[in-house]
C-alpha cells in the first residue's frame, strides 16, 4: 500500500485500524475504476452496433429502391405498388434499430 510506504520511509507505522481502511478505501477505488472502464466500454460497442445497425438499414433501403425501380420500369401503377413495400421495409427497419436503441438504455 503506497501510504504505508510513505509512513515507514519516515519510520513511522501506521496502526492497525487505520492500515486496514486505508487498504480496504484503495481495493473499493480500484473496483470503481474498473467499473467505470467496463461502463466506457460497453456504451462504445452500443454505439458501434447502433451504427452498424444503421448502415445495414440504408444499404437495405437504396438497394430496394433500386430492385423496384428496376422491376416497375415506366410502369406508374407498378411504381405505386412496390413504393409500398420499400415503406414497409423501411419502417420495419426504423422499429428495430428505435428497439435496439432502447435495449441498450436498459443495459
Amino acid at each position: 500500500m503506497a501510504n504505508e510506504l510513505v509512513l515507514r520511509a519516515a519510520g513511522q507505522r501506521l496502526p492497525a485500524k487505520s492500515s486496514r481502511a486505508l487498504a480496504w478505501v484503495e481495493g473499493d477505488t480500484l473496483v470503481r475504476l474498473a467499473q467505470v472502464r467496463g461502463e466506457s466500454l460497453v456504451q462504445g460497442e452500443k454505439l458501434r452496433e447502433i451504427d452498424y445497425l444503421a448502415r445495414e438499414a440504408m444499404s437495405g433501403h437504396a438497394f430496394l429502391k433500386g430492385w423496384a425501380n428496376h422491376l416497375a420500369g415506366e410502369n406508374p401503377l407498378l411504381i405505386d405498388e412496390l413504393k409500398f413495400f420499400k415503406d414497409t421495409a423501411r419502417l420495419a427497419k426504423a422499429d428495430i434499430l428505435a428497439d435496439t436503441v432502447v435495449a441498450f438504455r436498459r443495459t
